[in-house]
């Protein structure tokens, strides 16, 4: 329902700001408006809004414990990345495209969603997860890799987020080595140039199978220090040959053991890009496994229909992007192939 003044429904946008902070207001109304439409006032997204902002400043309060003391601009050095540090590098440089190409557009919900999923997602969840090897190691090399690193990318951050929350931002922005007078006089982020390739596909994937080896082991009452054997394949049927830098990741984060091979009677689990394989010894409940894997091909079903129905849209097909037709119809692709590869395990187990 609309605000009206005789119904008495109208927000005060003082007691929003009073309870949640006047960024999370601005950040919830400038990244849920959409161009032609009216906007609704949902208290739970100015809440998530602020939940946000708190994870950046918890964000921001890490880097600056870990940046040495007295560093400056000029020591920052991109130069022999780890795995982890050229990821998150090149994830930014593909946000900061993405970003870019939206403000110039107002999309401003699109930008939104870009930036939250960076900032929590990929920085906070993974990136700061990972960097901590090397800080806390006795590879100076690695180390300050590590410290450019999270420099470069909380500084993009920040910047990026001005428009949305300067408040918070400003106050971040002040405490960076070489901050100028304001953060209102900073360019405005470029992509960050040489720096080392990163197949953001394939980390996709490991981060994806670390999601799934945790949830394997809660649902099989495992400790997260239970160490598993794993392996990979793509949506193709193909083995993913083990990695050194992305098995040690693997190792880290999830106590599993990437190996090319693994022999007997294997528990198969999808994930982003690729299956994931695990020894049923090493579990538990072959009951429990069918039960998820009933779940899992119920999902698929769903994904598969839904995918199906909007690619038979004539109305999409003439008037969505050719980008997104083509993103839908690999989708698609990958749902139809996962769906296959959980069928086949399921028969199995059943027999």
């Amino acid at each position: 329902r609309k605000m009206s003044k005789s119904l008495g429904n109208g927000i005060d946008p003082m007691k929003v700001i009073e309870e949640y902070g006047i960024d999370a207001l601005r950040f919830f109304l400038t990244t849920n408006s959409t161009p032609g439409q009216d906007m609704r006032y949902i208290p739970e997204k100015v809440e998530a809004a602020g939940n946000f902002i708190n994870k950046i400043w918890n964000a921001s309060r890490f880097v600056f414990m870990n940046l040495p003391e007295g560093m400056k601009v000029e020591d920052v050095n991109l130069t022999n990345l780890s795995l982890a540090d050229s990821w998150i590098i090149n994830r930014l440089n593909e946000t900061i495209t993405h970003v870019t190409e939206n403000m110039e557009k107002y999309e401003f919900a699109l930008v939104g969603n870009e930036l939250y999923s960076f900032v929590w997602d990929d920085f906070c969840s993974w990136y700061v997860e990972m960097s901590k090897t090397a800080l806390n190691g006795t590879d100076e090399v690695a180390k300050h890799a590590a410290q450019s690193t999270l420099y470069v990318c909380l500084k993009a951050i920040v910047s990026l987020l001005q428009p949305f929350m300067p408040f918070v931002t400003e106050e971040i922005y002040d405490l960076l080595p070489g901050a100028k007078e304001s953060i209102n006089l900073e360019s405005w982020p470029t992509v960050i140039e040489n720096v080392t390739a990163c197949d953001l596909t394939a980390m996709a994937r490991v981060i994806s199978a670390i999601q799934k080896i945790r949830e394997v082991k809660i649902v099989n009452d495992l400790k997260p220090s239970t160490l598993i054997h794993i392996a990979l394949k793509d949506l193709d049927g193909n083995t993913i040959m083990a990695d050194e830098a992305m098995s040690a990741i693997i190792m880290k984060l999830a106590k599993a053991k990437w190996q090319d091979i693994l022999e007997g009677d294997l528990t198969v689990e999808a994930i982003q890009g690729g299956s994931l394989y695990i020894p049923s010894s090493e579990l538990s409940n072959p009951e429990e496994e069918i039960k998820k894997l009933e779940a899992e091909i119920e999902r698929l079903k769903s994904e598969i229909a839904r995918s199906t129905g909007i690619l038979s849209n004539q109305g999409f097909i003439a008037k969505a992007p050719a980008a997104k037709i083509e993103n839908e119809k690999q989708k698609l692709e990958a749902y139809q192939k996962q769906y296959a590869v959980i069928e086949e395990r399921l028969n199995v187990l059943k027999k």
